[in-house]
């Protein structure tokens, strides 16, 4: 999903598009894949669960749940991905850009300066001429994003500057955006002036064009503004800000990093050391050794990260001390970086520190608590691991560490790299090796050159590995696989392992091929396993299978159980339900019913659950409101013959919630009403009949 949406997002960069994503999660797994997956659009977040604000707004009752939106904000297509996206992205795109040319004669300034931008960000080289009209418009404001849109097509910059300025402060902040990013790119040092004064604007996208405009003007006069935005609230501010300080370089712009450099705490210290080199204080580099040292993660993550950017700093040494790092991330980044290098020492050094972190999450392979964490992060180290996990296996003698291992490099399949290593275990001179190889390539693909191996650690005593060939051995329709497990059938006919059985069986049901079934049908002789096979061959869709069954015998209508539940039971219920809701508000209660029948044990609550309904009428399948204030439901208990009762009561807000809950032997039923006081019990009999429902028994 993700790489599709960041290749949507570079296909449509300077259309009118926009690509926000909600997330749920929590808030450190949303920060790890933002990074992980290269999220560069809006992304909001929402609450930490589904329930979020947000969710809540859009009626969102899954997730996924994608909506395309038009440029009116309406929702024209609902849950479509991929091809789909695409094709529904563009036919709203070819439709806004129609209007868009049409607003571009509108008698509204509003929209045809807008339409202006809008065609000259989406790139329609079309509309140039069109728009290099709007030059000339009697409305200052359409001129100017005009100007705007023009420039974003290619235009020269240099005749359209004045109005560029003027851009600068329009009350759209696009188009501002626009016209910052314009400017500090035509390398005008009369437009630092304009720059200067967008810092101070409250919207941060503006402020970070006006910051970054200042940089590529090399704007000294914005010097103090930049170092004040250096500790802006926003994180995307304030490292636009230490960035462009380096861009502005000069006394005045190290003077600044170097004032906040002073500052050892400064959550910003990273980047301002990276800023004062590229600025050209190389002594700055010296501190990224520290960096590296440092006790808090994310300082040594910015700090391995930021190494790349640092052209002329002897950068090899720090990354080998990467190496060694406690973090997973820097580790990777450090192995990343040295894995180009061809230095036998660095090569050597990789190896070793490969090999030290495998066999230290192999244990954790073996610990069914443990791992999941293990394989993800063995998975994390990259395909560089593979070749390792392969050598391990053959030495590996647990079948849980097996299974971990076989769990880690599955993980892997789509890595080539990591697919052709495995495709190389095929030919080990260890067995083992050979048998998860093979159990492993057949999730790429049915290749029939498989089944010999398969076969043979199906029939294997490889605990584990035996099963999961059998499993393989079901996605073959050849005939060769399907004689594999019956052979297996065979070899366990006095074997007391029912797991290699029901697997086996399992798999020649999903061959369904006609051989599969006689070879279940030839079980149906084996007391011991006929019920399986019977289950499996009234599963299978092929015809075969159904020569093997015995047609059943015209079914009688069954005869009521002592214990069953009728409509007579259905209606003494509900005279008994009545009569309780009636000893209810007499104020006996629930342990009062039990204590008066002498079974305090049956009157255990089997159902308990909340609702409130609002005050509003009940659901019909609360059954009939009981006066104004209770309503009943009556279920039954077949098995044990037991009526559920539920009284529901209307609370002083207006809303209903269960107030007890009753289970009673319908044998108790007569006995309820003898409980009534002489009024009570007269007060029932006079009682208006309530319109009874259809119960459904079970």
């Amino acid at each position: 999903m993700y790489p599709h949406e960041r290749s949507l997002v570079k296909r449509l960069a300077n259309q009118p598009f926009v690509l926000i994503g909600i997330n749920s999660d929590p808030k450190t797994r949303l920060r790890t894949a933002m990074k992980k997956n290269n999220i560069t659009w809006r992304s909001f977040w929402d609450g930490g669960n589904t329930r979020g604000p947000i969710a809540t707004a859009w009626g969102v009752r899954g997730w996924p749940t994608i909506y395309v939106l038009d440029d009116r904000g309406v929702i024209r297509y609902k849950n479509v991905r991929g091809a789909k996206m695409d094709t529904a992205v563009d036919a709203l795109l070819a439709k806004t850009t129609t209007s868009l040319t049409e607003n571009l004669s509108s008698v509204k300034p509003e929209e045809r300066g807008m339409a202006a931008y809008y065609l000259g960000s989406a790139g329609v080289k079309g509309a140039k001429s069109a728009i290099t009209n709007l030059l000339e418009d009697a409305d200052p404001v359409v001129r100017q994003r005009a100007a705007t849109g023009l420039a974003l097509l290619g235009d020269k910059t240099d005749p359209l500057l004045e109005l560029l300025r003027k851009a600068t402060t329009d009350k759209n902040p696009s188009v501002q955006v626009a016209s910052l990013q314009t400017l500090g790119r035509s390398g005008d040092a009369g437009s630092a002036g304009v720059i200067v004064k967008a810092l101070s604007s409250k919207n941060s996208e503006v402020l970070v064009a006006a910051i970054g405009g200042a940089g590529e003007l090399k704007a000294t006069q914005a010097v103090d503004a930049l170092k004040t935005l250096t500790s802006h609230k926003e994180t995307a501010v304030s490292q636009a800000a230490i960035a462009s300080l380096g861009l502005v370089g000069g006394k005045a712009g190290t003077a600044a990093l170097k004032e906040l450099a002073g500052q050892p705490k400064h959550p910003g210290r990273v980047r301002i050391a990276a800023a004062l080199f590229q600025s050209g204080d190389k002594a700055s580099g010296d501190a990224f050794k520290a960096f590296l040292s440092d006790e808090t993660v994310s300082v040594r993550r910015e700090a391995i990260n930021a190494l790349a950017s640092l052209k002329g700093l002897e950068t090899q040494p720090l990354y080998v001390k990467a190496l060694a790092d406690k973090d997973a991330e820097v580790r990777n980044v450090a192995r990343k970086v040295l894995n180009k290098s061809k230095d036998p020492k660095i090569q050597k050094a990789l190896k070793d520190v490969l090999a030290l972190e495998v066999d230290d999450l192999l244990p954790k392979l073996r610990n069914r608590q443990t791992v999941v964490a293990a394989s993800r992060g063995l998975a994390a180290l990259g395909a560089d691991v593979a070749p390792l996990l392969m050598e391990r296996l053959a030495t590996e003698k647990t079948a849980a560490g097996q299974d971990g291992i076989g769990r880690t490099l599955f993980g892997m399949r789509s890595d080539k790299s990591v697919t052709r290593i495995v495709k190389a275990g095929l030919k080990s001179e260890v067995r083992v090796v050979r048998g998860w190889s093979a159990f492993l390539l057949h999730f790429n693909s049915p290749d029939p050159t498989l089944l010999p191996t398969l076969a043979e650690f199906a029939t294997s005593d490889f605990e584990l590995l035996n099963a999961h060939s059998l499993r393989a051995l079901g996605r073959f329709k050849q005939k060769k696989a399907t004689e594999a497990l019956a052979t297996v059938l065979k070899k366990q006919a006095d074997s007391a392992n029912a797991r290699l059985i029901t697997t086996a069986i399992g798999s020649l049901q999903r061959q369904d091929t006609p051989a599969a079934a006689e070879a279940l049908g030839e079980l149906l002789e084996n007391p011991k396993f006929r019920k399986q096979a019977e289950a499996a061959l009234k599963r299978m869709k092929t015809p075969a299978a159904k020569k093997f069954l015995k047609p059943s015998a015209p079914s009688k209508s069954p005869t009521p159980s002592a214990g069953s539940a009728t409509i007579k039971d259905a209606e003494a219920a509900k005279e008994a339900a009545e009569t309780f809701v009636d000893l209810s508000q007499s104020g006996l209660g629930l342990k009062g019913v039990g204590k008066a029948l002498g079974k305090p044990a049956e009157t255990k609550a089997t159902e308990v659950r909340v609702h409130t309904a609002g005050g509003k009428r009940l659901p019909s399948r609360f059954g009939p409101p009981l006066g104004k204030k209770n309503a009943l439901l009556v279920k039954f208990r077949s098995a044990k013959a037991n009526v559920i009762v539920v009284v529901m009561t209307k609370k002083a807000n207006g809303k209903y919630g269960w107030w007890d809950v009753l289970s009673l032997p319908k044998s108790d039923f007569e006995k309820l009403p003898k409980l009534l006081p002489a009024s009570a019990a007269t007060k029932v009999k006079a009682k208006k009949a309530v319109r009874a429902k259809k119960l459904r028994t079970r």
